[in-house]
């Protein structure tokens, strides 16, 4: 009468069990682990911030460039001997347009309101601040605009 149960064992159902946990334990470590996917995601989403506050600060430096440009070749000129001094001047105002805003005490203008080489730092309305570098060219334009590093 015995041999014709059919059934699971107590050690069959045990192993099965153990077997699961590893499996989430493997998983769960994936997921919020130091090299996890939320940590990456976190990381990716950082980066992708960071990029598009650079992008943000070059288009902004790129159409105020293109301003002074227009300004001069069509005789309304812009009262700035340089794009780097036009830019200064109005890259807050380009950067509100966007979202983006000079964080305080940033400025592109040097010592003598002189617009030199530097960095300035950027942040997005409710974001983090985003230090980007850039330099002068001995023309006036404003070239090599990166995230500064830290």
């Amino acid at each position: 009468m015995y041999k014709s149960s059919k059934g699971i064992t107590l050690v069959a159902l045990v192993i099965t069990i153990i077997v699961l946990l590893i499996l989430a334990g493997v998983s769960i470590s994936l997921v919020v682990g130091d090299n996890g996917i939320m940590t990456r995601a976190k990381t990716a989403g950082e980066k992708t911030n960071s990029s598009d506050a650079v992008e943000s600060f070059k288009l902004a430096v790129a159409s105020l460039t293109s301003e002074y440009y227009e300004k001069e070749y069509t005789g309304t000129g812009s009262g700035k001997s340089s794009v780097a001094e036009y830019v200064a001047d109005n890259i807050s105002t380009e950067l509100g347009n966007m979202d983006y805003s000079l964080s305080e005490g940033s400025s592109m203008e040097g010592t003598d309101g002189k617009v030199e080489s530097g960095t300035v730092t950027i942040s997005k309305t409710g974001g983090k601040e985003v230090t980007i570098s850039y330099t002068v060219s001995s023309s006036g334009n404003i070239t090599d605009i990166k995230e500064a590093s830290n």
